[in-house]
């Protein structure tokens, strides 16, 4: 629903189509460093080691602390790559062991405060934790975004002396809409009541401490351990006046001057999984509890405070959460037979034993099991993060009085001339928030805290956990292998070991054999979601996704995939909905894959792209051009060694003949691997259908037209039911992505974050939750509390889906357990979860910047506490 934004596109689309002879995608704007000038493939991946306990199992006490890292080519990685790259380092937020000294990597070429370092797990991303199957964890999340943390007693610190300023609270390096529902720790609040988390007044950013709170994604935990976005806490700054809160989480009294509400609204008033009211938040820091009582899965944590959520998350902190079920084959809940790349890194392993190479010291050329991040950002010339400080950025205008003046973010381009919302309490002439941006997408590929890194692999089998821990793009990315010296997909011959099908007994029979075959893309065999395995691997490359079934017989040598429909075993590959599509994933999606780099030459290059657009996602169908093929095109790359080769276990050990001779460590070939029922892996019938809302608002407020000089201008009339007094002016938009509900009589209600609890399923309950997307963008919902299942997709008002294909509507890989699902603009999605656990929680959209401004609402399992519940009385 960009209206204006549309309108102006496509006056520059037909403008172009005749002049532009060679059309060209160019990176996104933003930021003063160009994106094209940051060398790619020069520094390596970084393989996040495990995050350190207090010293007590399954104890940790973690900070969020500010420091530099060496994002950029240069610094540190020289040492490890030989080059003279002088990009500076960047201040980012991040987690790490509350008592760790700040990072110093000095000795290796980088500099004070910078990460990574050898003596400090402070890192962006956060190191990872490693969870076992129904083993609790107990974590105090402390913030620690003061002057120098390391050394303030107050935030956890323990290293030197500590001096009079080191507790000062630091503000936000990114910048913070005020006017937006947000968790206002200065209690200034639009409308004037008295409480914390609401919409404020000012239009200009926020520049006191940051609140923060974590959440687990994914993590089955009680809701006051799981990170509700109105429990934050600010740090315990020797600068900040706490004002005390009443029983109901209200502050007692009007902030004055130094005087802040330390704690969200909710703080301290949800319960734990029992149902008990757990007094869990103060001093700076929240006690929370996971039990972990799910299958081996892929989750992540990061922060997850009220209207805050894009920036801070932006700004660094999040990390890899790994549970592992020791009961499980390779510890993996479903795995029935065969075995898994490995091995990934483990507890006691530090930096440089996890990145760097044998001949500096390390041994990263064991891992075969890694985690991958996928993210992007936007940099400055001097290193620091870009992130855009006013509406006019997404509009792709200047900011009203900057043209000519040397100021402009897009020269030569007219300017956006409206009202905003804030400052204007009693006199209401803009609902739309000064700072905050509907989407954001950045120009530079970061994968594990690097720009465009490189992995050297051996001929082998590797297992990589995806993450799209972007906060708004999908990516949608394949395998081709690369000519480094043009850039292009090219064809290798590879060479593959075989057996003779026992076409009588099943399995394999007979000598290994030796064969051949040329290929130009490699395959990503996903066998997990975000929650648990797949039922069914599923080989996935550009074009096809095929379900894969484990049953020797129906395998020729040749490995082509099959998949079973109608119980017959039909060879050969499956078409995925659109022919460009790969592995397609949205905002805060998991996929945990295999790649078989087996039988390649020395030297290969295989490169991970990306062809999902540089804007908002509609669908694989819609069109929309894909990322710059220069810039946000690529992801990283990887690159054969056979000198790697046997630094695994799990690597295979071959006779000259060809004879394998480590069965029993080797990993077995991904089409081999027999996943089996996961635990609960069925849901018990539904007893109520939710039909939900996804929307996108325009202003009621705000009518927009073109000036003659192609400025974006504000009309002294409001629309009336949508529709503005003129046929060239249109409702300003979006002024929110919100969520709802189609009520008992049919009609579309709007449930904003303040509203009053609507959604509110009995404990126990199994519940369908159908979500028609009547707004132009997909939106990855993501659900709390419980793993879900998807049901399938329709088109609004009936038939099959236009977005996904299949009679169901289901991607192959969407047959698990899962926590985040793409709701398409267009399709009704449905979803199926059982709600086990009473308490608050909420769902959401995953674009980070929509759910910041009100599409996420709060849901109660098993009703307010006068209903006989948990859910506090007020939010209803």
């Amino acid at each position: 629903m960009h209206n204006l934004k549309l309108k102006r596109l496509t006056m520059a689309v037909v403008l172009g189509a005749f002049t532009a002879t060679s059309a060209h995608a160019v990176p996104v704007p933003g930021g003063t460093l160009d994106p094209l000038t940051i060398p790619k493939y020069v520094t390596p991946l970084v393989i996040p080691p495990v995050m350190n306990t207090t010293g007590v199992d399954d104890d940790y006490d973690i900070g969020m602390r500010q420091f530099k890292q060496q994002i950029l080519p240069g610094g540190i990685w020289n040492t490890v790559n030989g080059r003279n790259d002088s990009f500076p380092p960047t201040t980012v937020w991040s987690y790490g062991p509350a008592t760790d000294p700040r990072p110093d990597s000095r000795a290796l070429g980088g500099g004070l405060n910078v990460a990574p370092a050898p003596n400090s797990q402070f890192n962006y991303p956060a190191y990872t934790i490693e969870a076992v199957k129904d083993s609790n964890i107990t974590i105090d999340w402390i913030n620690q975004l003061v002057r120098r943390a390391d050394r303030c007693r107050a935030v956890g610190g323990n290293i030197g002396s500590e001096r009079a300023n080191d507790c000062k609270f630091i503000k936000h390096i990114l910048p913070v809409d005020q006017t937006l529902h947000w968790a206002n720790p200065r209690a200034r609040c639009d409308k004037g009541e008295l409480r914390t988390d609401c919409h404020g007044q000012s239009q200009q950013p926020y520049k006191g401490p940051v609140p923060i709170v974590t959440h687990v994604h994914g993590a089955h935990t009680g809701a006051s351990s799981d990170g509700y976005t109105e429990g934050w806490w600010l740090p315990n700054a020797s600068n900040v006046s706490c004002v005390p809160r009443d029983a109901n989480g209200d502050p007692s009294w009007k902030p004055g001057p130094g005087e802040y509400v330390c704690e969200g609204t909710i703080a301290n008033l949800l319960t734990d999984r029992d149902g008990i009211v757990d007094q869990n938040i103060g001093n700076g820091q929240g006690h929370f509890e996971y039990l972990n009582d799910q299958p081996s899965a892929t989750l992540w944590y990061h922060d997850h405070a009220l209207g805050m959520t894009r920036l801070n998350v932006y700004a660094g902190p999040a990390g890899f959460w790994l549970i592992r079920d020791p009961a499980g084959l390779n510890s993996e809940t479903g795995l029935q037979g065969g075995s898994l790349p490995g091995p990934a890194p483990v507890a006691g392993e530090d930096l440089a034993t996890t990145n760097f190479p044998a001949d500096l010291g390390g041994s990263r050329e064991k891992y075969r099991e890694i985690p991958i991040v996928i993210q992007d950002r936007s940099f400055n010339a001097d290193g620091s993060l870009y992130y855009p400080d006013n509406r006019a950025f997404f509009e792709g205008l200047n900011v009203q009085g900057t043209g000519g003046n040397g100021n402009e973010q897009f020269p030569g381009e007219p300017e956006l001339h409206i009202k905003f919302a804030g400052n204007n309490a009693q006199d209401k002439v803009s609902d739309i928030a000064p700072i905050w941006n509907p989407e954001a997408f950045f120009n530079t590929m970061v994968v594990n805290g690097t720009t465009w890194p490189q992995l050297e692999v051996a001929p082998s089998l590797y297992r990589f956990r995806l993450l799209n821990g972007t906060n708004a793009r999908w990516v949608n990315v394949s395998l081709p292998i690369i000519d480094p010296a043009t850039g292009l997909q090219k064809t290798v011959v590879k060479n593959i070991h075989y057996r003779e099908i026992n076409s009588n007994k099943g399995g394999y029979k007979g000598p290994w054999m030796q064969d051949q075959q040329p290929i130009n893309e490699l395959y990503m065999y996903q066998i997990g979601t975000e929650q648990a395995l797949l039922p069914k691997i599923t080989a996935v490359r550009t074009g096809f996704a095929t379900q894969l079934n484990y049953n020797p017989q129906a395998w020729a040598f040749q490995q082509v995939p099959y998949m079973e429909v109608n119980n017959r075993l039909i060879v050969g590959e499956t078409a995925q909905s659109f022919p460009d599509q790969a592995l397609l994933m949205g905002p805060a999606e998991r996929a945990d894959v295999i790649v078989d780099f087996r039988g390649l030459p020395d030297g290969t290059v295989i490169r991970m792209i990306n062809t999902a657009p540089d804007s908002p996602f509609g669908g694989t169908e819609a069109g929309d051009p894909p990322a710059d093929p220069d810039t946000t095109g690529q992801v990283m790359q990887f690159v054969v060694n056979h000198a790697l080769m046997g630094t695994s276990p799990s690597d295979e050990k071959r006779s000259r003949r060809g004879k394998l001779l480590n069965p029993d460590t080797a990993a077995t070939s991904p089409w081999d691997l027999m996943l089996g029922p996961i635990e609960g892996n069925t849901l018990p019938p539904a007893t109520l259908t939710r039909e939900l809302l996804l929307i996108e608002e325009e202003s009621p407020i705000v009518c927009a037209d073109v000036d003659l000089a192609g400025n974006v201008i504000q009309l002294p009339e409001t629309p009336v039911a949508g529709v503005c007094p003129t046929a060239t002016a249109a409702p300003f938009g979006p002024k929110a992505a919100v969520l709802g509900r189609i009520d008992a009589a049919g009609q579309d209600d709007v449930t904003l974050w303040s509203d009053p609890i609507v959604t509110d399923p009995d404990l126990g309950a199994t519940e369908l939750w159908n979500m028609t997307n009547i707004s132009a963008d997909a939106h990855p919902i993501h659900v709390h509390l419980v793993k879900h299942k998807v049901v399938g997709r329709t088109a609004i008002g009936g038939g099959p889906s236009v977005k996904v294909t299949t009679p169901n509507g289901m991607e192959a890989w969407e047959y698990g357990w899962k926590d985040t699902v793409n709701a398409y603009p267009g399709d009704v999605t449905t979803i199926q979860a059982e709600f086990d656990l009473p308490g608050l929680y909420v769902w959401h959209c995953h674009i980070v910047e929509h759910e910041d401004n009100e599409m996420m609402v709060p849901f109660c399992v098993g009703g307010s506490e006068s209903q006989g519940g948990v859910c506090p009385d007020k939010l209803f």
